[in-house]
């Protein structure tokens, strides 16, 4: 009787132990930012995250004042996303829509809704290797405690920073550094480091609310714009 007695304890001890590392891993800074997340704020116009305008050089500066003055123009070139072609990084992480983050192994993948595009962080420890420019560069990553910072190369200068045409060049080092908040949401801050067109590296600063019940499905932009429907919507009020 008491034989068994201590095997049922034993037992109970070892269940107990199974859940509290369950428990524990579902802490890990991964987990944390796992799940579906939707922007809480919305920048047609960029800025820093003191309220400041972007720092931008001479160069920079009338560039953005032409493609402002082109806004209202239907055929606006510098704007991919009126072609359903990718909006690029990080302007899509500004877009009203939401996405999905998925950690696996060396990797942190993130899934968005606007026409389905996706990027895979390369988490290993290996350098950028970019060939050619891509719309979402080429990103790695690493942890610092529970924020995940990334690092984006290579990034072409077709894409654009805002919904009015904010440049960068293809030198741009992107840095972005994630984390959760104690009160849930994602926290994102976003360094644009462009010697082109900035006078100086800033920062545009994000916060994500969790969207439970989202699921992040099929967006298809063609379709949308034949029923006459923007490109990219605007934010619901």
């Amino acid at each position: 009787m008491i034989a068994g007695s201590v095997k049922a304890l034993l037992g109970g001890l070892a269940l107990a132990s199974v859940a509290l590392h369950g428990i524990a891993a579902a802490q890990t800074p991964a987990d944390k930012l796992r799940g579906t997340w939707m922007p809480t704020t919305y920048y047609e116009k960029l800025v820093a995250e003191d309220g400041s305008p972007p720092p931008l050089t001479a160069e920079g500066s009338e560039l953005y004042a032409e493609r402002i003055a082109a806004y209202s123009d239907p055929d606006r070139q510098y704007d991919r996303t009126r072609w359903c072609a990718g909006p690029g990084i990080p302007r899509i992480m500004f877009m009203p829509y939401p996405f999905e983050i998925r950690a696996d192994g060396d990797f942190v993948g993130f899934i968005y809704s606007w026409y389905r595009w996706h990027r895979v962080v390369d988490m290993s420890g290996r350098e950028p290797d970019p060939v050619l420019p891509q719309t979402m560069g080429y990103p790695v990553g690493h942890w610092e405690g529970d924020t995940l910072v990334i690092k984006t190369v290579g990034t072409t200068d077709e894409t654009v920073l805002d919904e009015y045409g904010l440049p960068h060049s293809e030198d741009m080092v992107l840095t972005e550094r994630l984390d959760v908040l104690p009160d849930g949401k994602l926290r994102a801050r976003y360094t644009i480091d462009d010697e082109q067109f900035y006078t100086r590296p800033w920062t545009v600063a994000m916060t994500y609310d969790r969207a439970q019940d989202v699921v992040v499905g099929d967006d298809v932009c063609p379709d949308r714009i034949a029923a006459g429907e923007p490109a990219v919507r605007r934010p619901q009020p």
